[in-house]
C-alpha cells in the first residue's frame, strides 16, 4: 500500500492489474480509496465469454463503479492460441465495444507478446484505443523464451522499428511492459539478484531506461514492475524526467548494454538444434536466470526446470567432446553453461530453488491437501527486528480455498503461524485459489523481545461450522533464534 501511495503522490495515475495477479485488484482498489484522488485501475479479462463478462463486472464491483475508464483483453495472442472467442460477433472485442457504446467503458486495450506483424494488425484493426506490448533497450527480458512448438512470439527489436511508427500514425496508445528487462540491466531494490551473469559496461539505472523509452513520441506510458517504496520513487520520478541531471540517451544506454547482449542468452533458439547432447539450451539459461533474479513468481515451468532437463551432477558441457553449439550473438555457450550449472548447484545447496510440483516431498496430506513449493523463513533475527517471510503453495485438493474477500460465509483459508505452541499470527489469502492453482503468502515477522531459541509452526487452516470449514493441514515447523545483536541468517527451502 505504501508503494502504491508513494507512486500516486508523485503523479502515477494508473496501475495495470489482472484477476490472476494474486489479489492485486483488491490491493490497488484499496490504495486508491485510501489515497482519495483520481487514479485509474486497468484490469483485463480472459477465458470463455461467461467468465470474461464476470471479470468485467467484478472489476466494477471491486472499484465501486458502474463505468470503467479502461478494460482489456489479457495477452490476446494467447486467447486466440487457446481457441477463446476474441473476434466473434459475441466475442471479447464485440462485448467491450458494446460496453463502450453503453457508456460503461471509456477505452479498450489489449496486451500481447505477439510478433511485430501481429501487433501491427491489432493496431490496424481500429478496434483498440491502446495496446500493451514488451519493449526495452536490451532487446529481450527475463522471461523471453524460445517456443517448444511452432508458435511465433515477440521480437522486441522489431517492435520499435515496425510497431512504433504505425501506432503513432493510427493514434493508438502504446503501453510498454518489460521496460526494465525483468531486472537484467539494473538491480532490483526489492529483489536483488543472487548472482549477476553479466553487467553493462557503464552503470544504467532504472530511471535512465524508463526516461529513454518515454522520449519516443509513440510511447504513451511505461509499465515497470515496482516492489518497494524506493523503486516507486525512482520509477515515478522518471515520468517527470527528474532522476538525473545528465540523463543518458537511448543511444548511450544501448552502447552500455552491448556487454550484456554478448553475455546473456536472449533465448532466440538458434542453438537449440546444434547441441550434440540435444539439450534445450535456451531453457537451461531461462530457468537459471529466473532462479537467480527472484523478481518473478511461478514463471519457471515444472517440466523445464533446470535439474529436470539437466539431471547430471556435472555440467554436460564440461564432459562434452563434441561441442557443436554456436551462438549468433557471440556467447561462448559451453563456458556460459558451466557457469550456470555451478550457480544452480549453489542455489540447490542453499535450498533456494522451488520444488517441482510433482515431487512427493512437496505434498502435505490432510483435510486441506497442499504442496509446499518454496518457503523463505528466517532462522535467526535480532530482537524487535522485522523480516519479510514468503510461503509458496499449490492447492493439491479438489475444492477451492476461499479468501476473505471471496467467501460469503466468512470462513476463509488462512496461514496460521504458532510461536512456541501458541497461535501467533493468521495471514489471509489474497484471492480464492482453485485446485491445482498456486499462490504465495507474504507477511512480516516481528521478533519477540526475548532472546533465545523459539519454535515456529505453520498450518493451513479454515475454521467454521462444517467439517470442511474446520480443516487444518500441518505445513512445516522452523526454529527461530532471537538474537540480542548480529546479522540475520536465512533458511530458504
Amino acid at each position: 500500500m505504501e508503494i502504491l501511495k508513494r507512486g500516486f503522490h508523485l503523479g502515477v495515475n494508473w496501475v495495470h492489474v489482472a484477476p490472476d495477479y494474486d489479489g492485486t485488484q483488491n490491493l490497488v482498489a484499496g490504495a486508491i480509496r485510501e489515497y482519495g484522488k483520481d487514479v485509474t485501475m486497468l484490469s483485463q479479462g480472459y477465458g470463455d465469454m461467461a467468465h470474461f463478462e464476470y471479470l468485467f463486472e467484478n472489476t466494477c464491483r471491486v472499484l465501486g463503479k458502474s463505468r470503467l475508464e479502461m478494460f482489456g483483453i489479457a495477452c490476446i495472442d494467447d486467447r486466440e492460441y487457446l481457441g477463446e472467442d476474441v473476434w466473434g460477433p459475441t466475442g471479447m472485442v464485440a462485448y467491450l465495444e458494446k460496453k463502450k457504446a453503453e457508456g460503461r467503458l471509456g477505452g479498450i486495450f489489449c496486451s500481447t507478446h505477439g510478433t511485430a506483424e501481429y501487433v501491427s494488425r491489432l493496431i490496424g484493426s481500429g478496434r483498440f484505443d491502446a495496446v500493451m506490448m514488451a519493449y526495452n533497450l536490451l532487446g529481450f527480458h527475463l522471461l523471453s523464451y524460445c517456443p517448444t512448438d511452432h508458435k511465433k512470439i515477440e521480437n522486441i527489436s522489431l517492435n520499435k522499428r515496425k510497431v512504433f511508427p504505425l501506432a503513432l500514425k493510427q493514434d493508438v496508445s502504446l503501453l510498454i511492459m518489460k521496460p526494465l528487462a525483468g531486472g537484467l540491466v539494473s538491480k532490483s531494490m526489492a529483489f536483488p539478484p543472487y548472482h549477476v551473469f553479466a553487467t553493462p559496461s557503464k552503470a544504467v539505472s532504472a530511471g535512465d531506461q524508463l526516461q529513454a523509452i518515454l522520449e519516443n513520441p509513440a510511447v504513451t506510458a511505461v509499465v515497470p514492475g515496482t516492489a518497494s517504496v524506493a523503486e516507486a520513487d525512482e520509477n515515478a520520478r522518471a515520468g517527470h524526467g527528474l532522476n538525473d541531471v545528465e540523463n543518458k540517451s537511448a543511444h548511450q544506454i544501448r552502447d552500455a548494454l552491448k556487454t550484456l547482449q554478448k553475455g546473456l542468452c536472449n533465448r532466440c533458439g538458434f542453438c537449440e538444434r546444434l547441441c550434440s547432447r540435444n539439450l534445450p539450451v535456451s531453457w537451461l539459461f531461462r530457468d537459471a536466470y529466473i532462479s537467480n533474479y527472484p523478481s518473478e513468481t511461478f514463471e519457471t515451468i515444472d517440466g523445464l526446470q533446470y535439474f529436470h532437463i539437466h539431471p547430471w551432477p556435472a555440467a554436460a558441457c564440461r564432459t562434452c567432446n563434441d561441442k557443436t553449439c554456436r551462438c549468433p550473438h557471440g556467447i561462448d555457450i559451453p563456458n556460459a553453461l558451466i557457469q550456470v550449472h555451478e550457480r544452480m548447484l549453489a542455489l540447490q545447496a542453499e535450498k533456494r530453488l522451488p520444488l517441482d510440483a510433482t515431487d512427493p516431498v512437496s505434498l502435505r496430506r490432510g483435510s486441506l491437501p497442499v504442496r509446499i513449493l518454496r518457503k523463505e523463513i528466517p532462522t535467526s533475527i535480532r530482537m524487535g527486528e522485522r523480516e519479510v517471510c514468503r510461503v509458496f503453495l499449490m492447492n493439491a485438493g479438489k475444492l477451492v480455498w476461499p479468501s476473505a474477500s471471496g467467501d460469503p460465509n466468512g470462513n476463509p483459508v488462512v496461514l496460521s503461524v504458532s510461536l512456541d505452541g501458541k497461535l501467533w499470527k493468521k495471514v489471509p489469502l489474497r484471492r480464492n485459489v482453485p485446485p491445482e492453482d498456486r499462490t504465495h503468502i507474504v507477511f512480516n515477522l516481528k521478533a519477540p523481545f526475548r532472546a533465545g531459541l523459539r519454535r515456529l509452526q505453520f498450518h493451513l487452516t479454515r475454521e467454521g461450522k462444517s467439517s470442511f470449514d474446520n480443516a487444518q493441514t500441518f505445513l512445516f515447523d522452523s526454529e527461530l533464534e532471537v538474537l540480542k545483536g548480529g546479522v540475520s541468517a536465512w533458511f530458504r527451502g
